[in-house]
């Protein structure tokens, strides 16, 4: 079998790298159909609002740009089809239950027939404009999955790229719901370009991605199960158990990625209206995030304006609190948006490198131990002595490998 691989990166100086790989903007015009038939006049979840071509990449080309992104271990990729890219904006549900405008951007194979979706679903991002709508570099992922023969989709998520809200990091609804739309706006752009899909869906990410794509599969599977099904499902390196993974963080006393632990606390602190945020930081921290996470900073940026010691990030009345129990209302609502309170139908393969630094393995070696004691088909791929940086290739290479199998062997009883 050809080699083959998603691959995340949100190194900005990959792109800086890569000149001769920008190519020039393509418009594309845009009409209007769907299944499920969201309505943009009557501003339902799904519609397609527009899209734009903005890239066309050969396959040499995408070799070439994957090759590059690392210097100490070459990906090698047979890419199969030259790739358009499509920057698409629909509509999604905010945490608010309001209707707004999302973007993602699209991966199509030029020339395949008869397509399988993959949702792929980026790590942390703090800086509005790092996402794959803005360009494909932030979505290498995206472009490997498509000159596969995937019918590729990388939706930036609520916050990030045209969305001004502050981003919902892992929050478990607002993580979903963007990716489920987007889904329904792909399909759309799928029917009035023309283009067969086979009624399959892959679900990938890394890092938050990973949280995203198993809060998607939850929500897909209760929900949404007579529109989307989902051929198999790989979160990698994710957070599942919020609070098992903010209590470990906690514990250690230093933490090389504050602006992970600050986003949370941001983020849920305007979903649920807490105004705490004096509660929970230290000055001049608490008075500053608010600027920090705008949408204007990367997560380097932020994180050289903290600091990673967390008894100097943290007030000690809350870092007590939290850990001996009492502060109930950020402990309840990390437990909501936790991702073990049911089981999937769908085959699941976590992977995770077993010395993450910055997530837990634990996350991943619970959540397969409780999805397997509900008669889950579960998985879980251990890289051995893997750190959150180093595991990405492994992980991704071994995921790719996996829904090939699984896509063809659906394929095959399809037929």
């Amino acid at each position: 079998m050809l080699q083959r691989i998603f691959l995340h990166i949100n190194l900005l100086k990959w792109i800086l790298l890569l000149p001769i790989f920008f190519l020039v903007l393509i418009s594309c015009r845009s009409e209007s159909d769907l299944p499920v038939e969201p309505d943009p006049v009557l501003r339902t979840r799904g519609a397609l609002l527009k899209f734009e071509k903005t890239n066309e990449f050969s396959t040499e080309l995408i070799e070439q740009f994957l090759n590059s992104l690392t210097s100490t271990q070459p990906v090698y990729l047979d890419a199969v089809y030259d790739v358009e890219i499509y920057k698409v904006i629909y509509l999604t549900r905010d945490y608010n239950g309001n209707i707004v405008e999302a973007s993602g951007a699209l991966f199509l194979p030029k020339g395949k027939d008869t397509l399988s979706i993959a949702s792929i679903h980026h790590g942390t991002q703090t800086k509005r404009d790092r996402v794959g709508s803005v360009s494909p570099f932030y979505a290498p992922e995206g472009l490997a999955a498509a000159s596969l023969g995937y019918f590729t989709l990388a939706a930036d998520y609520l916050g990030l790229g045209e969305s001004e809200v502050i981003h919902p990091y892992h929050h478990q609804k607002s993580s979903a719901e963007p990716v489920i739309d987007f889904i329904r706006a792909g399909r759309e752009f799928a029917q009035k370009n023309n283009i067969v899909l086979n009624g399959q869906a892959f679900l990938a990410g890394y890092s938050e991605g990973g949280y995203v794509t198993l809060a998607a599969l939850k929500e897909i599977e209760q929900n949404y199960s007579n529109e989307i099904v989902v051929a198999a499902c790989a979160p990698m390196a994710g957070v599942y158990d919020l609070n098992l993974t903010a209590k470990t963080i906690i514990q250690s006393g230093t933490y090389n990625q504050p602006s992970y632990l600050a986003y949370f606390l941001v983020a849920y602190n305007e979903i649920y209206n807490w105004n705490r945020l004096g509660d929970f930081f230290n000055s001049p921290y608490a008075e500053n995030l608010p600027s920090l996470f705008d949408g204007t900073k990367t997560t380097d940026q932020i994180n050289s304006q903290l600091t990673t010691n967390l008894s100097r990030l943290f007030k000690q009345n809350f870092i007590s609190s939290y850990l001996n129990g009492t502060e109930t209302t950020v402990t309840q609502a990390f437990r909501e948006n936790s991702l073990l309170n049911w089981v999937p139908s769908a085959p699941v393969r976590f992977y995770h490198g077993d010395a993450d630094e910055y997530v837990p393995y634990e996350n991943s070696v619970i959540a397969k131990n409780y999805f397997l004691s509900l008669g889950g088909n579960v998985d879980l791929v251990t890289i051995p002595g893997g750190t959150h940086g180093s595991s990405v290739l492994s992980s991704i290479l071994g995921a790719i490998e996996w829904f090939e199998t699984v896509r063809l062997n659906k394929y095959v009883s399809l037929k």
